[in-house]
């Protein structure tokens, strides 16, 4: 018989986690709820893991098995926009599932939780068999909305997130581009121009299939060996030590490090509005909204906190304690926990850093493309002076012979 893993919530708050045996996720559900908790979260147990299996999760998912933001974002509003409409759920992830362009895994996804929600249930716990592509976040405002009965409000919470992150990356995506570019070019440009040089300079000039197969392979070299780097950072990236270590690095650096924790606190920010304002539980709320900083090191900082809460530490005492929080940040804490508008405060943060993120970042991404451009320069000096050098070199050496 499988066996299931939950996390749920005792009617004093207190978060317990252990295990269940039943036929299917309906009869754990149930299971869970008979023992009087509050269902949280429930993860079949893997089943026994094939080398294709351990292949396919280990590997394939982490490199190519994501789904786009701006999918994940489109999906949720379409399907709020539909039961605001009044089709039924089973029906709105049907019409979803099997739109024609769309991503494939989505569709697949989608198909599998509308045959969940046929067989009984919950769309909650249908969600959560796919933590690979609904995160935490995700899964824990559905199971809110789902409960309170707010369902399409939630729905459309999470698109507003999720666009809201989206622009957070197109931003980095545009003023990166330049750098990017510059750096293309340095790759490309010291390559070929070698080729080009032995194709005109040598005797009667090279053949000129050689010339562009040695370019070929030249160029082969270099895109295999950035596809390895990339894959490796990926794999690595799975490691907890590797991520706490990267975070920790990228939020030390001089003036990015500053803008990097910038743009990680105002995504916490944003998921701790959208998930307190949803009626999570705000020790949960702050444990979720830890993941969205996308930052391993102040992840595990911030998200220890909300057992603080549990124990009845105040608001601002518990994020305080985390030491990651600006004296700003704190204040507008403090005057949210007076007021009892924490969740409003908590989007006035999350837009101060966005406006400054967004400043910083374009500052950034100038600083980094000029930095480009002079190393990029000076590297195709390097190369001109190299030339000449031999080619005077040969010459006087010819011209010394008798």
């Amino acid at each position: 018989m499988p066996i299931f893993r939950y996390v749920a919530q005792t009617p004093e708050g207190r978060e317990v986690r252990g295990t269940v045996q039943a036929s299917t996720r309906l009869e754990a559900t149930d299971a869970v709820r008979k023992q009087g908790y509050w269902l949280l979260e429930l993860y079949a147990e893997p089943e026994p893991t094939t080398p294709l299996r351990a292949a396919h999760q280990g590997v394939w998912q982490p490199l190519f098995g994501g789904v786009p933001l701006k999918t994940l974002a489109v999906f949720f509003r379409q399907f709020a926009t539909m039961l605001a409409a009044g089709v039924p759920i089973y029906q709105a992830l049907e019409t979803l599932g099997n739109q024609r362009g769309g991503n494939a895994r989505l569709r697949r996804v989608l198909n599998d939780i509308r045959n969940s929600i046929l067989a009984g249930e919950r769309l909650a716990d249908a969600f959560d068999k796919h933590p690979a592509m609904f995160s935490p976040i995700i899964r824990a405002m559905i199971r809110v909305g789902e409960t309170s009965g707010a369902l399409e409000n939630i729905l459309r919470q999470v698109a507003n997130y999720l666009e809201n992150e989206l622009e957070l990356r197109r931003l980095i995506s545009r003023v990166t581009f330049y750098p990017k570019l510059v750096l293309f070019f340095a790759i490309l440009i010291p390559g070929l121009i070698p080729a080009l040089i032995t194709m005109v300079g040598a005797q009667g000039g090279a053949p000129v299939g050689e010339t562009l197969a040695g370019i070929a392979w030249t160029y082969a070299k270099i895109l295999l060996a950035i596809f390895v780097a990339w894959a490796a950072f990926r794999l690595a990236m799975q490691a907890q030590g590797f991520r706490y270590a990267w975070g920790l690095l990228i939020v030390s650096l001089p003036w990015i490090g500053f803008t990097v924790r910038q743009l990680a606190l105002a995504r916490f920010a944003r998921a701790l509005s959208a998930l307190y304002g949803a009626g999570l539980p705000l020790s949960q709320a702050m444990r979720y909204a830890a993941d969205a900083t996308g930052n391993e090191y102040l992840r595990s900082r911030i998200q220890p906190a909300g057992s603080k809460l549990e124990a009845g530490y105040s608001i601002t005492d518990t994020f305080a304690s985390t030491g990651v929080f600006p004296p700003m940040v704190m204040d507008m804490v403090a005057t949210g926990e007076s007021t009892g508008e924490l969740g409003f405060m908590m989007d006035k943060v999350a837009e101060y850093y966005e406006e400054e993120g967004k400043l910083r970042s374009h500052q950034a991404g100038y600083i980094l493309g000029v930095v480009v451009y002079l190393g990029v320069a000076i590297y195709v000096a390097i190369i001109l002076i190299q030339f000449y050098a031999g080619y005077f070199s040969s010459i006087f050496g010819a011209a010394g012979q008798p």
